[in-house]
């Protein structure tokens, strides 16, 4: 009777802790959708910006809380086609001239065939420093149902393992529909 009573109690402790951890796992992400853009943001991700650039184009930003923190995620789009590689010559040309980025000076890779989220457009690493910290990222530049979609990872080199967690669950869960 006792070993009846121990294992019906167990079973039940066994899924309250299963059903708390499906909860509390779908909690740690933030479904974000505008426009048709849709993807998830990590737990400890802050949203900084998420804002229209006048009546076709869009703007999120986002970057990882606590100390020393250095990820940071933007996802722009316009609604209309772009070739992604004079896109992404223009983002770019503006980081160039952007401040933050002016001073130490920012490094671009070459401009390749890629794919993000399984559509096909392009990308570019590059390297700088701010803060006296070495940053890396990569931008992606692709067209999805008549828009032209801009992603940015940035990361430090001390936390790159923590930022690719939240880049990778961008990467699974992005979608562009009309």
């Amino acid at each position: 009777m006792k070993l009846k009573t121990f294992i019906r109690t167990s079973l039940i402790v066994v899924i309250s802790l299963t059903i708390c951890n499906i909860a509390f796992s779908k909690g740690k992400e933030v479904p974000y959708l505008r426009n048709g853009i849709s993807f998830s943001i990590a737990d400890g991700w802050k949203v900084i910006a998420n804002d229209s650039i006048g009546d076709n184009a869009y703007y999120f930003s986002a970057e990882r809380t606590g100390p020393k923190a250095t990820g940071l995620i933007t996802v722009t789009w316009a609604n209309k086609i772009e070739t992604p590689a004079n896109t992404i010559a223009q983002h770019m040309q503006s980081m160039k001239s952007a401040n933050m980025y002016r001073n130490p000076g920012i490094e671009f890779a070459t401009v390749d065939p890629d794919t993000f989220a399984g559509m096909e457009g392009v990308s570019c690493r590059y390297t700088t420093f701010v803060k006296e910290l070495k940053l890396e990222g990569v931008i992606y530049c692709f067209n999805s149902s008549q828009k032209t979609v801009t992603v940015f990872f940035q990361t430090g080199i001390d936390d790159q393992k923590l930022n690719e967690k939240a880049f990778a669950l961008i990467r699974q869960t992005f979608n562009c529909r009309e």
